[in-house]
């Protein structure tokens, strides 16, 4: 196993090349700097709407608070007009980030019918329009991730990179499905190859279904990319990232965390969030990352029927202690279990299920 070498956009080091998707409602403030922690060497906002940036939308705003312990970030906006999205690009770098990308993979109605996201797939000429005015507009390095196409029959992920870099993009990320497939089906990590083989000045970084080392290995090896982008795989998980370098360094993945560790940094991130957003904030922020936080464990069903009740997360945590009590008191009864079987007891069934 190799781990690709740092990947350099403009002055920006990508080290190792391990991204975290951009993920709206997902990649906030708390989650990336966890996944930087966690060996990210590049985390990406939630995508911001270039359109609201121009109009001085103050909850917009929030999107663009950046912190110095998850350098390097990039912000992901999106939009069709490109003289909105040249001043939402200037925004964007006073607020400091580090890299600014064009979002040319959303397929949310919302999105597309206001000409954005992927339905930009369908017009090309408009992508070269758009990548333009932001590379004119900052001496940020400028990026585009993209989908495959918009369906199987307008796979041009290929063509729309060649535009987009021969205006200024410095890095295409891929996404290995089309618009329309959403996440049915698997990613086609070959067909990102295409892309790779189409702008050989840019490197270009693969993302869909890695969930693992041993993913992130196959993906590399079936498209060439210079790196790979994680999105669901990091939900719950933020430190997945350095279990892949290690992979990729050694050939050997390193265990995932314990239930108990899983807990504990469920506990961190929820504090984080209250630190950024407050603590009725964080109640709501945190019923989704606990969720994941506490997939397949024991008795976890009950524990989010629980959790999804709680109106902080002063109470949310008060439940993730007591949880945390009963995984543990779980834990030692099958330790005692497996302990009386060893010296020839029957087996004694421990009531109790995972979710």
């Amino acid at each position: 196993m190799t781990l690709p070498p740092p990947i350099r956009v403009g002055d920006v080091v990508i080290d190792p090349p391990l991204v975290l998707a951009p993920m709206s409602g997902i990649s906030d403030l708390a989650m990336r700097r966890l996944c930087r922690e966690g060996g990210a060497g590049l985390v990406c906002n939630e995508f911001v709407s270039g359109v609201a940036l121009f109009y001085g939308n103050e909850r917009t705003q929030e999107y663009l608070r950046f912190d110095e312990i998850e350098r390097p970030v990039s912000c992901q906006i999106f939009g069709a007009d490109p003289d909105k999205l040249a001043i939402a690009a200037r925004l964007v770098e006073e607020a400091g980030a580090d890299i600014l990308d064009l979002n040319l993979g959303c397929a949310v109605p919302k999105v597309t019918k206001t000409g954005a996201g992927a339905c930009l797939l369908r017009t090309p000429a408009a992508v070269g329009r758009l990548v333009r005015a932001m590379v004119a507009a900052v001496s940020l390095p400028v990026t585009v991730k993209v989908r495959l196409g918009w369906d199987n029959g307008c796979r041009n992920a290929a063509a729309i990179a060649r535009i987009a870099v021969a205006e200024g993009a410095q890095l295409v990320a891929v996404h290995g499905r089309t618009a329309t497939q959403g996440y049915r089906g698997e990613a086609d990590w070959a067909a990102i190859g295409e892309i790779v083989a189409a702008v050989p000045e840019v490197p270009v970084v693969g993302n869909g279904d890695v969930r693992s080392g041993p993913d992130a290995a196959a993906l590399l090896a079936a498209s060439g990319a210079a790196g790979v982008m994680i999105g669901r795989g990091a939900e719950g998980d933020p430190g997945i990232f350095g279990r892949v370098a290690e992979y990729l360094r050694t050939g050997h993945e390193p265990p995932p965390p314990s239930a108990a560790e899983r807990l504990a940094l469920a506990r961190r991130h929820g504090d984080l969030v209250v630190e950024y957003r407050g603590d009725e904030r964080a109640g709501r922020e945190m019923r989704k990352h606990l969720a994941w936080y506490s997939h397949g464990l024991y008795d976890a069903t009950t524990f989010r029927t629980d959790i999804n009740k709680a109106p902080d997360w002063s109470t949310m945590k008060q439940l993730l202690d007591a949880y945390g009590a009963r995984l543990a008191e779980h834990g030692a009864q099958l330790t005692a279990q497996a302990a009386a079987v060893a010296d020839g007891a029957p087996p004694v069934l421990v009531e109790g299920y995972t979710g």
